[in-house]
């Protein structure tokens, strides 16, 4: 640069006038440079600027505002369903009870030995009810302040499964369903916290009997793949659409498939299932469509030596 003038395009006169200095041996040339023309730019622009900052900034505050207003009520409705789904499921239990016990107060009862142990069978049957219930209500609680603590332990996979379906066995049979049980695999040892898998695998069990239509037909297998056991627990009963497939291990959810969702529950099992498989670092995968029954996979990694 051999020669140059700044010009402020704020003043509105230019009187000075440069002339451009003259080279023989050179060919003429010249440039116009901006030094500050991003700069004058913003500064035409601030009122602008500052109105779409104020303007996106009350969109997201409003649309913020939209969402915990949907939350909130989204969450008001669960509460106010699990609270429905807790009354009747407490208030059936509770009245069988009262209606035995009446029924026990008779003196005359005591003539009828067999009435009398049945009707002490009911109230025991009952109490217990309640007493699981209110228990799958506080492991919810515990898993979502962190507080479960799991038991490890040497676990005979097809002791417990025989378990499980030993506790359905009246159920079952009332319904004139049945549950098969096929334990191939060889290597059926795990570790885990035994009463959890317990309350997974009863709960799967449940699920997969309250929501069969008619005559519930449940097949429990289990089989070895490479390093792991794998669980399954197959019902015939109507199924789970595939849009719900990430919503059935939430807490509360219950799928809202015509008279179905009256089937007894909070909507907590399947829940409870999901925070334990992953407490113990497990995998689940689920098998379904609508009206062809479901499919449970608990993929159990061999973490002992096996005899």
């Amino acid at each position: 640069m051999v020669f140059g003038h700044y010009i402020n395009p704020a003043e509105e006169e230019q009187n000075e006038v440069r002339k451009f200095q003259k080279y023989d041996e050179f060919t003429y040339y010249f440039g116009i440079m901006f030094p500050s023309k991003s700069l004058y730019i913003i500064n035409t622009l601030n009122i602008w600027v500052i109105s779409s900052f104020v303007l996106i900034t009350a969109i997201v505050f409003f649309a913020y505002a939209i969402f915990i207003i949907l939350r909130q009520k989204r969450l008001s409705e669960i509460q106010k369903d699990f609270i429905n789904n807790m009354t009747h499921e407490f208030k059936t239990p509770i009245s069988t009870i009262g209606i035995s016990a009446r029924v026990l107060s008779d003196p005359e009862i005591t003539n009828d030995p067999n009435r009398l142990a049945n009707y002490a069978a009911i109230i025991s049957d009952q109490n217990r009810r309640l007493e699981n219930q209110i228990e799958k209500v506080l492991q919810v609680a515990r898993i979502e302040k962190n507080k479960l603590n799991l038991k490890l332990e040497e676990i005979d996979l097809h002791q417990l499964i025989h378990t499980v379906a030993e506790n359905f066995k009246l159920n079952i049979d009332d319904l004139k369903g049945e549950i098969n049980l096929e334990l191939n695999a060889d290597k059926n040892k795990v570790l885990a916290d035994r009463l959890h898998l317990n309350n997974a695998i009863y709960n799967l069990v449940d699920n997969a009997i309250k929501y069969s239509r008619d005559n519930p037909i449940v097949n429990i297998s289990t089989t070895n793949d490479q390093n792991n056991i794998i669980v399954e627990i197959k019902d015939n009963g109507i199924g789970i659409e595939k849009k719900y497939f990430n919503k059935i291990f939430d807490k509360f959810f219950r799928v809202p498939v015509g008279n179905v969702h009256n089937v007894k529950g909070f909507g907590i099992g399947l829940n409870y299932v999901k925070n334990i498989i992953d407490a113990h670092k497990w995998k689940m995968e689920i098998e379904s469509s609508s009206g062809k029954g479901s499919s449970f996979k608990i993929i159990i990694p061999i973490q002992i030596k096996q005899t």
